[in-house]
Order: C-alpha cells, then structure tokens, then sequence
C-alpha cells in the first residue's frame, strides 16, 4: 500500500492502477401479541414510506475508471480517481434532469474533504499544509447489486489534493471503503495506514458541496443552504463546542437536498462552517483531532467508521439526529432463529453491527433468521442485514409482525455466494419481529 504509484498525467512511466474484483452481484414466529398493539407496530413501520429502490452499478472505461450509482428516481453519483467519493452527486427525485450537481466545482476533491497534516520539527514552521485523502491511486469495485453497492480507493495522503509524486506523504497511506445504498446512506470505513508514528498538527473533515446553494453561490439557489448540528441553529460553534453530526440542508424552491456527516464514536469541535470559496464550494466540518491521543497517530492501521447520508428529509437538527442516534446507538436484536454474527470484518467493537458498511450480521438457521429489532426508544432508519450461510439463492419471504411484506415495495434484497443482504424501507418506530426465510 506505501509503494506510491501516482494518478499524475504528467508522470506516465507508472500509470494509475485500476483494479477491478469480479464484483459480488446480488442476484418466525412473532410470538403472542394483543391483537390493538400488534397493529399499531404494524403500522408504525408500514406508515407513509414509498415503495423501495434499488441500485444500478457501472464501470466505465475513462481515464477517471469512474464507478457510477443510480438509485432511480433518487439519486445519482460518482466516484472517479481524482475526487474520489461524491465526484458529483444528482438529486433525482428534486433534479430528474441532472442540471445541478451537488459535488464541489473544482477537481481536488469530492463530497468528503480531509486536511490534515503532521507537526513540524522546527516549531518555527508555522506555515504547515494540509494533506487530503485525494486522489486515490487505486479504485476498487468490490461489490454492486441492487441492495447496495461497494467502492473501495487507496492511496498515500497528497499535499493540498496534488498529482505530482512530490505531493505524496510517503509516510501516510490511506483507505477508504464505501458502502452506498440505495435510501442516500454511504457508510464508509476510512483507515488511515502509517509507516511511523505521525504527531498530527490538525485533522480536519468537511462536508465540502457545490457552492451554488451557498452564501456565495450565483443565480437561482444562492443562500438555500445551511448548516446546523444537534444543538440546532443557534448553538455555539468552535473547539469548545463539540457536537456529534454536522448537517447541511435545504428545502428549496431550488435545492432539496440534506447532507448529514456523522462519526460512529465521539464528539467533535465544528470547522470551517458555513463558508465557502467564491461559488465553487460550501463547507460544514468537523475538527476530529480529538481521536488521537496526545495529538498522534500511532503507527500501523487506524480505521475511522462513518456515516455520509445524502437525502431530502433531514430540514432540521432533530430529524438529522433520528438518524445519527441510530448509527451511534445500533440495536442489540433478540435473535429467535439463527446467531448474531460478531467477527464481521468492519464490525470494530464486535456487537453485532457492522458500523464500516451499516448493517446487522446474522448467520442463519436452518430456514432463515427471526429476530427483534427494538426502535421504540431509538427509531431504527430503514435498517439493512446481512445473513450468512444463507439457505438458498432468494430470500422468498420477509415478515414484519407476522404481515407479509411484498418485495421491491417493503424491501429490497439479494443473495449471492450464501450471503443475503435485505434492506427494509421503512424506518422502525415500535419494537418489531422481523422474519426472513430462505425456504
């Protein structure tokens, strides 16, 4: 991974890597209940939700080996070499026509921007740099199908997003692994990979959209956007005030979109907010220095888990928070039929759910799995699974509460190498069983 192979046009005697696995394409009993409050949590799950989406997932030849995802009617997006995650980013259900990309102008990075950078040995230096985690030197489709898709870019921190070998902090490599589905949630595993142990002088994250919706930005949209975090407009903003999530959001006439950024573990002074560089970018971050103990990243692999969700129905800190409080407090099912899987690779703290690609791991009994997802305190927002040693090649049955759910409307799901993946589309407001049978 440290072995530098740069992305620069102008340096042709070592090309960009590209390398693309053969992608994994995804082709109870509830218990007694009184009948009143079997309804109600019924109801509570099935209540205004649309019917669900599935992705569409495509290589293409440029020079960019751009990886494409289309949720229909939804959204769709970009990842390419040079930008990385969020290259561009369509609203479709607000944007059908794709006239506004909601990705940053310029080229040097995409929806999620990283500025870090060592502390230097002469203290007189003040003049530091930042080093993003763009362009990637290597992009990776490990996984699509229509519940979700899998795109993985590597490659050495570069000195202000540059191409040139020059740029590269040799020392510092990184990786991130994104797991996109089709609801707008990109959970994502960044792991940072270094050589030494690195004394970090800053370690800022930003959510870095185009500049269009901003206070800078020109024509139709300008000033539609703006940013918040759970303590709502008028919390104070800064190092001493730390939050859990950042938000941007709007709610027309131009502009729909919300974007919410928001970290598995810990709380983080808020960067760079509400500005922007002329109407090429608007920016809410996130100051995550805090991680690191005495300001240093320890030598060896760092993994940093994630939530990027793009949407339309996060107008305020509250509803933003529905969905960081589940991301940051996943449920512990009470599993009747089959185990709850532990040992998932991205699952960090080994409880069951895997915070590196947001879903519950199961492995399953001999005709499926039946368990309990409990959202009655913490609602559980459209809630995904993955089952392992799957019996069959289709999950032919889905139940809520003993109600037979109809597939691509209730659910979306796949099965491919004996892993079934579903996707409920439905956000889960009641303590609720959940059947899925592989027979």
């Amino acid at each position: 991974m440290r072995a530098f192979t740069p992305f620069a046009k102008d340096i042709k005697r070592r090309p960009a890597v590209l390398v693309i696995y053969e992608p994994k394409e995804w082709n109870v009993n509830p218990g007694r209940r009184p009948f009143a409050a079997l309804l109600a949590s019924v109801a509570a799950f099935v209540a205004g939700h649309a019917d669900a989406q599935t992705l569409s997932v495509t290589q293409e030849a440029d020079k960019e080996k751009t990886i494409r995802v289309v949720s229909q009617g939804k959204f769709e997006t970009t990842f390419t070499l040079r930008k990385g995650f969020g290259a561009s980013w369509f609203d479709l259900a607000h944007d059908p026509e794709k006239k506004r990309d909601l990705a940053p102008v310029l080229d040097e990075n995409g929806l999620y921007w990283v500025k870090m950078a060592r502390t230097p040995p002469d203290p007189k230096i003040t003049d530091t740099g930042s080093w993003y985690a763009n362009p990637a030197q290597r992009i990776e489709l490990l996984e699509r199908g229509p519940v979700r898709a899998k795109v993985r870019l590597t490659g050495q921190h570069m000195r202000y997003g540059r191409t040139d070998e020059r740029a590269a902090m040799k020392e510092l490599a990184f990786e991130l692994t994104h797991t996109v589905y089709p609801t707008g949630a990109v959970y994502t595993s960044y792991v940072l990979d270094a050589a030494e142990e690195i004394p970090l002088h800053h370690f800022v994250t930003i959510i870095k959209s185009n500049g269009a919706w901003g206070p800078a930005g020109k024509g139709e949209g300008k000033g539609e956007a703006h940013c918040v975090t759970e303590g709502g407009d008028d919390a104070p903003r800064g190092i001493k005030a730390p939050a859990s999530f950042v938000l941007q959001w709007s709610n027309g006439p131009t502009f729909f979109a919300d974007m919410l950024l928001v970290y598995y573990t810990g709380r983080y002074g808020t960067s760079y907010w509400n500005e922007g560089f002329q109407d090429k970018d608007y920016r809410a971050g996130m100051n995550i220095m805090s991680r690191f103990q005495e300001k240093r990243l320890p030598k060896g692999k760092t993994a940093i888990p994630f939530l990027f969700r793009i949407s339309d129905d996060m107008n305020s800190a509250a509803t933003a928070a529905s969905y960081a409080n589940d991301y940051r407090s996943p449920d512990k099912l009470e599993v009747s039929k089959g185990t709850v899987d532990t040992a998932d690779e991205g699952d960090l703290d080994r409880d069951g759910y895997n915070e590196s690609e947001g879903c519950y791991v199961l492995r399953a009994g001999a005709d499926g799995v039946a368990f309990t997802i409990h959202g009655k305190q913490t609602p559980r927002m459209k809630p995904a699974f993955k089952i392992k040693g799957w019996p069959g090649d289709s999950v032919p049955a889905v139940t809520i509460n003993a109600r037979r759910c109809e597939p691509n409307k209730d659910y979306v799901a796949s099965v491919k190498g004996g892993v079934a993946l579903v996707l409920l589309w439905a956000d889960v407001r009641d303590d609720t069983v959940v059947q899925l049978s592989g027979t």
